[in-house]
């Protein structure tokens, strides 16, 4: 429809038009603008505005906004008016006037009265605190300049439960502001550079906890937000207070992680200093607040403290984000100290030591020299005595509770992290004995199995797995003859006579369905027989399950042993051929097995999860291949980078860990393409550890190599992490 008045031709009536006048054309902006102040017309004219999308009637609109008690309506238009609009966009959204062309941005008309909904918030009134809110993520949106100073001015404001969304909203803007950084940082540092309010936990009396609770929680949520868009400002200046938060809210330690790793290679610095002790000011918040040992929630037993690790678990736990092999001498050194709990939490241990997060790092780094050291760990001397599941055990030595860290418990670490960091064949055969030891603790036989299966690569040493996996074999055949003989036999007539028993006691339900005296009595008889005969059967038949259960649990190893020869077979196959490893990527499961089935005489009988399990095994030694290559791999850089996406946990994990490894920096497609499979991770759980590390390698590559970082995504924030990755405190020594 035209937006011009209709003059007919005939000019009898162009005369009577001229007379009477244009009436106002409804499809142009200041016919509308006119009616703002009109009661009865004002919330339609603020709609036909909004529809309209001329950026024209953003003044008037701010000044109706004003007039009428600052509306979150009239803002929320006003904000739509100022954001740019793509043909695409206008032509969705039906605002005709911009099909062709497009509209830019009038951010410029729309700040002042944004910077009025920040300054002259009123807490008291939630329509001014939802105003302030948008306004907030408006001014983040468009990072004009004049903003900033009252995104600062609204952040910086004392804490209350009322206000706090939108200094959270404020916050998270201020993190936009990548062309002010040196101001923006500034002020989130200030933020984030002191201490947090006293801990709940802490409370003398119950009746102090809930005022506690709320203002900690709104503490960390502020602060939470600064860590964020510190973060997202990428600013080597960043480093030092995010090394001191760590230690000072541990309860946020994903949200620091991702920051540090994000702020660069300064950041590896810092923690290096703190992982040598040589951090002075680290040194200092752990002199005043205790934060090497624990002494009870409220550090009321400072004669009886406790030992903690967060001053290893937290830094080891980032330099490992770094990928840096500098940092591989402190992390060795931290090896030499004994293993503590990272935390304790009403007066409990955490599950972990510092030794899981160090031996992570290696892993992640993957520094030959970290090989020898590493190597002598797990073949210092036999391991102790181990509880049943191969991880108990005491360290006699120790005064307080602590997780099950033993040398058992050390050297599984430490044999699971060799193959990431040896380049030779030193200790193969030594794992392959381990492997075969019929003496040797289970869990440290199949550690060492799988060891030896990621660094072996001739026919020889798939001889070794065939070996073993034939014992489980014949054990199992053992088994399963001996559960098939009486054990079955007395359990199947035990059923029968259950059956019987339970046919008897349906009936008695049915023929004494009432609540007579004789009734209940019939029914409790019943009851006791049914009772009786189902324990009768459990006796009987406990002998067959147990049989039969460790039948099916030595073929089960048995499989475990032949699923590790794919590890070999692509070694064997690919030699030194990093496409050929690569092309693992492509590979079905039915293919793996087609490749592996002169070294597994029953591969036909392998069930499709059978199948997948060769080719995880295939393609995870394939990663482990190109990953040792360093450099002269990377060439597979956009290959790998395609598959990161795979919601195999196996599979993307072995790629993760390859990728940094060879890409060369600075990568123009790697944040990208990280973003995208952090995309396609979200909202599964069995990947949100997987996700996380997505997110600190797409920070890593966001600056290393000189590279500018890119854009911070609105939906950038980190999934809830496990507590292995979070170091989950709230306690540790404080």
């Amino acid at each position: 429809m035209t937006r011009r008045c209709l003059f007919p031709i005939m000019a009898g009536l162009a005369a009577l038009i001229g007379a009477a006048g244009c009436p106002d054309n409804p499809y142009k902006a200041e016919t509308w603008i006119k009616k703002l102040g009109d009661s009865h017309e004002s919330e339609r004219a603020v709609t036909e505005l909004e529809q309209l999308g001329d950026p024209s009637a953003i003044e008037p609109l701010g000044n109706t906004w004003v007039s009428q008690g600052k509306p979150v309506r009239l803002l929320q238009v006003i904000i739509a008016l100022a954001r740019p609009l793509t043909p695409e966009a206008a032509t969705k959204n039906f605002v005709t006037d911009y099909q062709t062309t497009g509209r830019a941005a009038s951010w410029d008309k729309a700040v002042p009265f944004l910077k009025r909904a920040l300054t002259e918030v009123d807490e008291a009134n939630p329509r001014s605190v939802d105003s302030a809110t948008k306004a907030a993520d408006a001014l983040g949106e468009s990072k004009t300049p004049d903003g900033l100073d009252a995104l600062i001015e609204v952040a910086q404001k004392p804490v209350t439960k009322k206000l706090v969304t939108a200094q959270i909203s404020a916050i998270r803007a201020i993190g936009k502001y990548r062309e002010e950084s040196a101001k923006a940082a500034a002020a989130l540092t200030r933020l984030i550079d002191k201490d947090p309010p006293q801990n709940p936990r802490t409370a003398k009396a119950s009746e102090q906890t809930r005022g506690l609770t709320e203002k900690y929680t709104l503490a960390l949520g502020v602060t939470g937000a600064a860590i964020n868009a510190l973060g997202d400002l990428h600013v080597a200046s960043a480093a030092k207070v995010l090394v001191l938060a760590m230690f000072r809210t541990p309860e946020l330690f994903a949200q620091i992680r991702r920051a540090l790793v994000a702020s660069g290679p300064a950041a590896g610095e810092e923690l290096r200093k703190v992982l040598a002790g040589t951090h002075p000011e680290v040194n200092q918040l752990v002199k005043d607040k205790h934060l090497d040992r624990y002494c009870g929630d409220k550090n009321e037993t400072l004669d009886q403290c406790l030992p903690v690790s967060a001053l290893t678990f937290y830094p080891s736990v980032v330099l490992g984000d770094f990928y840096d092999a500098k940092a591989v001498p402190e992390l060795l050194a931290a090896l030499k100290q004994p293993p503590v709990p990272v935390y304790y939490v009403d007066d409990r241990p955490s599950s972990n030591t510092q030794y899981g997060a160090i031996f992570d790092a290696l892993r992640k780094i993957g520094s030959p020299e970290g090989a020898p050291a590493v190597r002598a760990i797990w073949m210092a001397r036999a391991a102790e005595p181990a509880a049943k599941s191969g991880r108990g055990g005491k360290r006699g030595a120790d005064p307080a509770p602590a997780p099950a860290q033993t040398e058992q418990t050390t050297r599984l670490m430490a044999i699971g992290v060799y193959p990431f960091l040896v380049r030779d064949d030193a200790g193969v055969d030594e794992l392959g004995k381990i492997a075969a030891d019929n003496t040797a603790d289970e869990t440290l036989r199949q550690d060492a199995a799988t060891a030896f299966a990621r660094l072996a690569h001739d026919a020889r040493d798939v001889q070794v797995l065939q070996a073993l996996a034939q014992k489980y074999f014949d054990a199992s055949a053992k088994k399963r003859a001996e559960a098939d003989g009486k054990p079955k036999a007395v359990a199947e007539a035990a059923a029968k006579e259950l059956a019987k028993a339970k046919k008897m006691h349906d009936e008695a339900l049915k023929a004494h369905p009432g609540r007579s005296a004789d009734d209940k009595a019939a029914l409790k008889k019943a009851d006791g027989v049914f009772a009786e005969a189902t324990r009768l059967h459990d006796q009987a038949a406990q002998p067959y399950k147990a049989a039969d259960g460790t039948a099916k649990a030595y073929k089960g190893y048995a499989r475990m042993f032949q699923t590790h020869i794919a590890r070999i077979e692509i070694a064997i196959r690919c030699k030194q051929d990093v496409n050929c490893y690569a092309a693992s990527l492509k590979l079905t499961p039915a293919e793996v097995a087609k490749n592996n089935a002169s070294y597994i005489r029953d591969i036909k009988d392998w069930t499709p999860d059978e199948q997948l399990g060769l080719l995880e095994a295939n393609i995870e030694r394939a990663m482990l291949e190109i990953g040792k290559r360093g450099a002269k791999a990377s060439s597979l850089t956009n290959t790998l980078l395609d598959n990161a996406k795979n919601d195999n946990r196996v599979i993307r994990q072995s790629i993760l860990l390859a990728l940094p490894k060879i890409a060369a920096v600075p990568c123009a497609d790697c944040e990208a393409k990280l973003q995208a499979a952090i995309r396609a991770g979200e909202g599964k759980s069995a990947l949100t550890d997987l996700n996380l590390e997505t997110t600190m390698m797409k920070n890593y590559f966001g600056w290393a190599g000189g590279k500018t970082p890119a854009a911070a995504s609105d939906k950038d924030d980190l999934p809830a992490p496990t507590e292995a990755a979070s170091g989950k405190p709230g306690k540790s020594g404080k």
